[in-house]
C-alpha cells in the first residue's frame, strides 16, 4: 500500500562521508503516486471487513439479534490524492472524498422468527490520511514505521434487501455508528500492517550485492535520510570490497552535494570514491592483467604477434629471434585513479607491457618490459534518454624498464601507440559510449 517508500530501498553505525547520493523529488513522489494509488485501489477492494453481530432492543416487538456478514467491497473511487514530505523524518499521503460501494449479508432473529437477505453499504466523502515515519537503524538499512492514520466518513448508509427488509430498513440508523466506526479502524489498521510488512522486507534487504567473483558493493546507508519540504536524500557508503576480505579503500571518499533540479523525479550522484575503490579490489585480485598472443588477434588483423612487429624499434630482438610467436602480458602498476573535475572527468592509467617470446620446444623467455602512462578525459552527455560519453586522449607516456635484448627505441614506440590509441582505439570507444542508454 505504501507503494511510494519502494524507491528508497537504498539499504555504518556512525555517518561518514558518501560515495553515493541519492535525492528524489515531490515530482518523483508524485510520479510514485500515480502509480500506487492504483495499487491502492486494489488493495481496498481486497479490504476484509470482519462480519457484525449484536441485538438491541425494539419497542412492542421486543429484543432482536442480527448478523451482517460476508462483507465485498464492489466499487471504490479515491478522489483527490496528495503525497509530500513531512519534515523531517516524515512522509504523508490524504486522499479524498472518496467513495465506495459494500455488498453483504444480513440475518435477523426475534424471539423464534428468522429471516436474512443482502444489503449493500453506501461509503460517502471519506478523507483518509496517513503519516509515515522514515528512518534509519544506525546499522545502514532503512526504517519506516507508521507515525499517524485517520479516516472521517461523512456519509454512511445501509440499505437491506431480501425477506421483510421493508421492516428493517427502518432501524438501519442504529447500525451506521458502529459501522462507520469500525470500517474507519479497519482501514487504518489494514495500512499500518502494510508499512509494518515493508519494514519487514526493508530489514531482510541485504546490505551489499555481489557484483562479480572479485568484489561485493556496499550501498549501505550512513546517514539518516534527510527530508524537507522538496525532497528526501539519502547517503550510500558506494564502496568496493574484495570478496576475499574486507579492506577500506586507501584514499577515502570527498565531501560532494547533489545539486538542487526539482524538475527531476530522481537524482543519482556518484563520486570518484566509487570508481577508485573498485579498481583497487580488481587491481589487489590481480584482475587487471590480461595476456595477448597470437591466437588471441582475429584471424583478418592484419598484425600478428611475433617479433616482427618490433622490426626498427629492438633490432637485437629480431636478430636473435627472428620471426619468433610472442606473448604480451598487459597490466596495472598500480590502480587506475579518476579525478572528477568541473564538466569533466580525469583518468590515470599506470600499466605496463612485460614481452616475452616462446621458441618452439621451450618456456616462455622474457625480452623486454615497458612502463605505460596514459592519461585520458571524459565528458558525460545526454541526448534525450540516452547518456553517453566522449574519451580523449590527453597524454601517454612510454618508458622502458627493463630490457634483455639491448636498446629499445622508446620515442618511436611511443609516437606509435600514441597514433594507435587515438585515431583507432579511441573512437570505436566512443562510438561505444556514445550509444549507451
Amino acid at each position: 500500500m505504501l507503494w511510494f517508500l519502494v524507491v528508497l530501498l537504498g539499504v555504518g553505525t556512525e555517518a561518514v562521508t558518501p560515495g553515493i547520493k541519492m535525492k528524489i523529488t515531490l515530482k518523483g513522489l508524485d510520479y510514485g503516486k500515480q502509480i500506487g494509488m492504483e495499487f491502492l485501489k486494489f488493495a481496498l477492494l481486497q479490504l476484509p471487513i470482519p462480519d457484525f453481530r449484536g441485538s438491541y432492543s425494539v419497542p412492542l416487538v421486543g429484543q432482536v439479534e442480527y448478523a451482517v456478514t460476508g462483507f465485498q467491497v464492489k466499487t471504490i473511487d479515491l478522489g483527490e490524492s496528495l503525497v509530500a514530505f513531512a519534515p523531517s523524518s516524515r512522509i504523508k499521503l490524504s486522499m479524498g472524498p472518496a467513495e465506495a460501494q459494500v455488498d453483504g449479508h444480513w440475518s435477523v432473529k426475534v424471539s423464534l422468527i428468522h429471516d436474512s437477505g443482502t444489503f449493500k453499504l453506501s461509503v460517502g466523502d471519506m478523507m483518509l490520511a496517513v503519516l509515515v515515519e522514515v528512518g534509519w537503524d544506525g546499522a545502514g538499512r532503512l526504517v519506516v514505521s507508521p507515525a499517524g492514520c485517520s479516516c472521517l466518513i461523512g456519509h454512511l448508509g445501509i440499505t437491506f434487501h431480501g425477506g421483510a427488509s421493508w421492516l428493517y430498513n427502518i432501524f438501519t440508523g442504529a447500525l451506521e455508528h458502529p459501522l462507520r466506526q469500525e470500517f474507519g479502524n479497519k482501514l487504518c489498521k489494514e495500512i499500518q500492517n502494510a508499512v509494518e510488512a515493508l519494514e519487514r522486507k526493508l530489514q531482510a534487504i541485504p546490505e551489499s550485492s555481489h557484483i562479480s567473483s572479485v568484489a561485493d558493493l556496499d550501498y549501505s546507508l550512513v546517514a539518516p535520510p534527510l527530508i524537507t519540504e522538496q525532497n528526501i536524500e539519502l547517503d550510500l557508503k558506494g564502496e568496493f570490497y574484495s570478496r576475499l576480505g574486507h579492506k577500506e579503500a586507501p584514499v577515502p571518499p570527498a565531501p560532494f552535494s547533489l545539486w538542487e533540479q526539482n524538475d527531476c523525479m530522481l537524482l543519482l550522484a556518484f563520486s570518484d570514491f566509487v570508481a577508485n575503490s573498485a579498481a583497487f579490489v580488481y587491481y589487489g585480485a590481480g584482475a587487471l592483467s590480461w595476456n595477448l598472443t597470437d591466437s588471441t588477434v582475429p584471424k583478418k588483423f592484419p598484425i600478428h604477434i611475433n617479433t616482427k612487429i618490433f622490426k626498427g624499434l629492438a633490432p637485437e630482438l629480431l636478430k636473435r629471434f627472428p620471426d619468433t610467436p610472442m606473448a604480451l602480458q598487459l597490466f596495472a602498476r598500480r590502480p587506475p585513479r579518476l579525478q572528477t573535475q568541473p564538466g569533466t572527468l580525469q583518468l590515470l592509467l599506470p600499466g605496463a607491457v612485460q614481452a616475452y617470446v616462446l621458441p618452439n620446444g621451450t618456456s616462455a623467455v622474457p625480452v623486454f618490459l615497458l612502463h605505460v602512462d596514459a592519461e585520458a578525459s571524459a565528458q558525460v552527455f545526454i541526448s534525450g534518454k540516452n547518456i553517453g560519453a566522449s574519451l580523449k586522449l590527453t597524454n601517454v607516456s612510454l618508458t622502458l624498464a627493463h630490457s634483455d635484448v639491448g636498446p629499445f627505441l622508446v620515442d618511436r614506440m611511443e609516437t606509435l601507440l600514441y597514433v594507435a590509441l587515438k585515431s583507432a582505439i579511441l573512437p570505436r570507444i566512443n562510438r561505444l559510449f556514445g550509444h549507451c542508454h
